[in-house]
């Protein structure tokens, strides 16, 4: 009896589970992540402006890549991806910490935000943890990593850690120094919350620069000279009065 009620259990689950595939992709409609990886090999995937400066990832300072790592997901280029929700879950049946995967996670939902047909609601819930997964195995690592560095929106108007760098520091990003790094690295968590509270900002920052020692991206003098470092942003940009602005 006991076997016969798991068994009905397994099949009440599978059908669950197919149900929700179905659902997401023939009436949510979740973005095609094998034809999208298939069809972009460089340049931007997520953001309806295309226009925008794209960095390829070679171009990006080595720092600034690993500093980003060490911050979202350290484990990046070792181990699979896995999904958030399922990962939270291994994490609390073994009693350990659960495994960062912020870059795929990420990336995963900015498919889902640019997509002109998924998703609110629970279906966003639902469509970014069958997505993920997807995402994973669709794009090369680099590949990913070079999405997630130019599309987060890391505030001030800014996607990607270029467009960053000159609306906070008014500089390239390679020239940016330690601190300025790991500021970037923590900025895209609640960009606006930093911009009020610099205490925040720089706790925030200082958790990156500890993690880029622990890398050992960076020497101990290093990261206690960035961690000296006032938190120092350049003046937003003006906003141009509405009677003002071009046609």
């Amino acid at each position: 009896m006991l076997l016969a009620l798991v068994s009905l259990g397994g099949v009440g689950l599978l059908a669950v589970a197919l149900y929700v595939v179905w659902h997401l992709e023939y009436e949510v409609g979740v973005p095609d992540v094998a034809r999208i990886a298939a069809t972009s090999g460089t340049g931007p995937v997520c953001r309806v402006d295309k226009q925008d400066p794209y960095t390829p990832l070679a171009e990006i300072p080595l720092l600034l890549q690993k500093a980003i790592i060490a911050s979202e997901e350290t484990e990046f280029y070792e181990r699979p991806s896995l999904n958030p929700y399922f990962e939270s879950a291994l994490a609390a049946i073994f009693s350990r910490e659960p495994r960062s995967s912020g870059i795929t996670w990420g990336v995963t939902r900015c498919l889902i935000a640019e997509s002109t047909n998924c998703c609110r609601g629970l279906d966003w819930h639902l469509g970014n943890a069958y997505l993920v997964n997807h995402v994973a195995r669709a794009f090369s690592r680099d590949r990913l990593l070079e999405i997630y560095l130019n599309e987060m929106y890391l505030g001030r108007g800014s996607y990607g850690v270029a467009a960053a760098a000159m609306a906070y520091f008014g500089k390239p990003m390679r020239i940016l120094t330690i601190d300025e790094i790991a500021l970037l690295a923590a900025l895209h968590r609640t960009p606006q919350i930093a911009m009020r509270r610099k205490d925040l900002a720089k706790d925030w920052r200082n958790r990156v620069i500890d993690r880029m020692l622990q890398a050992a991206l960076i020497s101990e003098a290093e990261a206690d000279g960035a961690r000296q470092r006032p938190i120092e942003f350049r003046d937003a940009p003006a906003a141009i009065p509405a009677g003002q602005r071009s046609p």
